[in-house]
């Protein structure tokens, strides 16, 4: 795995609260990472104007993450608005995409109607690898590796889907 590989997946576990192993397990037959990554420098490249923003972020988490600090104090810190509005952006768009497996587009508010943030699914792999199925303790709509009459047994707890305590 190449370096901005690791560090897109270490940024991508303390941004979501998901291990490692669960974003980017060791078999990895869906391998949606790999379409996460390319996808997040091109896009947060167009939108922000800036095409070595992705770069800027994934070195700074692995210079947060070299320094021994926690996750919760790496999230926080890549979070932190004194990075920059397009900075924080990118970061939580990262999020969104993890969960939704779709990308947000944000809809500034109009005359008559709030802001809103619409979403593309990326793919149907994204779709059902997103990891709101996962907090839900749940499957997407038509897609479910669980055998018949799963929803009789009490769900694992949520720590076993999320890898972390």
């Amino acid at each position: 795995m190449s370096s901005d590989m690791q560090n897109f997946i270490g940024l991508s576990a303390v941004l979501t609260g998901f291990n490692q192993e669960i974003l980017a397990p060791e078999l990895d037959p869906v391998d949606i990472k790999s379409e996460y990554l390319p996808l997040f420098e091109s896009k947060i490249a167009q939108e922000s104007g800036d095409p070595q923003l992705v770069q800027q972020i994934l070195l700074k988490y692995a210079s947060l993450a070299a320094g021994g600090g926690t996750e919760q104090e790496i999230g926080t810190a890549m979070l932190d608005p004194s990075n920059g509005a397009n900075w924080v952006l990118a970061c939580r768009k990262l999020i969104y995409t993890w969960y939704a497996g779709a990308w947000p587009t944000l809809i500034p508010p109009g005359p008559s109607k709030p802001a809103s943030t619409v979403g593309d699914v990326i793919s149907a792999e994204s779709y059902t690898a997103g990891l709101v199925w996962q907090v839900m303790q749940s499957h997407p709509m038509g897609d479910s590796n669980y055998r018949y009459g799963y929803w009789a047994t009490k769900p694992a707890s949520l720590s076993d889907y999320t890898g972390n305590p």
